[in-house]
């Protein structure tokens, strides 16, 4: 549903080249469809994000609501933004924004003391990731004011968030099977998404969110590692991979936290789904085989997730954020 008109094929610190299919057009029109696992990615990622919250540096209120802008489509459905264009897209059940009473298609009018009429966007990004800028800038264990807007009646309420990792959770509008994350935006391909169960779907996400937590973007740019094809070779190509396998190795870590059984990772590089997942013509050589990376996991957790839950504070990993390349 997001970015929808920008249908984009992207292996973050590899390749990045265009694709666009009838099969992707076909997403972009199937609203339905893409809210149904814009929700769900929602849900999963907001666990993780909760779970691990103790881990991140970077920090934000989460709040289970889903937000979506006017300019994201060329042709939104009518009452989708009847009472402005800026407005929640959806609301997680059972969280902080559901139980307070937000609504889907309630028109969002103030956050905080900010009138959102006076929010700009920022290049080419839809308006949507200002109003999500503006959300997550909001203390992360404080009261959140919003002033909405639902037919005639204006609303003013406070939601009570939980802290959570920060990072902007998205379905992205392609049939294909990738995930992605840049340190500020974590994107998973509706084509991956209706492919995966739940558990999948939360080890994908844990292996995005473990970049976050990392800062692998800060990392890699601060040390002038090239992506895109230069990434494929020689030390852009040995730091690119060293990332994926951080990734990999804290994602067993940030999934036990949140509840989930860390075997569940393992298992999965080792099906049909993440060796589709992981292999194909386009694999990228930073990343390992999905064998190599069942493999690993598989000994991560015996070293250091014998109980297979609990919090888990891997400063085994963590202590690497701060060693620069």
């Amino acid at each position: 549903m997001k970015r929808i008109a920008l249908l984009l094929t992207c292996i973050v610190y590899s390749l990045c080249i265009p694709v666009i299919s009838a099969a992707a057009q076909d997403v972009t029109d199937g609203y339905v469809a893409l809210r149904e696992q814009d929700l769900r990615l929602a849900r999963i990622a907001e666990r993780l994000q909760q779970a691990n919250v103790h881990m991140c540096n970077a920090k934000m209120p989460i709040t289970g609501l889903l937000l979506h802008t006017r300019d994201q489509y060329t042709d939104p459905r009518p009452r989708w933004f009847a009472n402005g264009d800026i407005a929640v897209a959806d609301v997680v059940p059972g969280s902080p924004a559901d139980m307070a009473g937000v609504r889907a298609n309630d028109a969002l009018l103030a956050i905080g003391q900010v009138d959102t009429e006076t929010l700009q966007t920022v290049g080419e990004q839809p308006l949507r990731d200002t109003v999500f800028a503006l959300l997550a800038d909001q203390t992360a264990d404080a009261p959140v004011a919003l002033g909405l807007q639902r037919g005639e009646e204006a609303i003013n309420l406070a939601i009570s968030p939980r802290p959570g990792c920060r990072v902007l959770v998205e379905i992205l509008a392609q049939d294909s099977i990738r995930a992605l994350s840049d340190g500020r935006v974590l994107q998973v391909t509706y084509g991956l998404a209706v492919r995966s169960s739940d558990d999948e779907l939360a080890v994908v996400v844990a292996h995005e969110l473990a970049h976050v937590v990392m800062e692998h973007r800060r990392r890699l740019e601060a040390a002038g590692v090239s992506k895109g094809l230069l990434g494929e070779f020689g030390r852009n190509q040995r730091l690119n991979r060293q990332v994926e396998v951080e990734a990999d190795r804290l994602s067993v870590h940030l999934m036990a936290n949140a509840g989930y059984d860390p075997q569940i990772a393992p298992a999965f590089w080792h099906s049909d789904a993440g060796k589709s997942a992981g292999s194909g013509i386009l694999r990228s050589a930073a990343y390992p085989s999905p064998t190599q990376r069942g493999e690993m996991l598989a000994v991560e957790i015996t070293r250091y997730l014998r109980l297979g839950s609990g919090t888990s504070m891997p400063g085994h990993l963590l202590y690497l954020r701060d060693i620069p390349f």
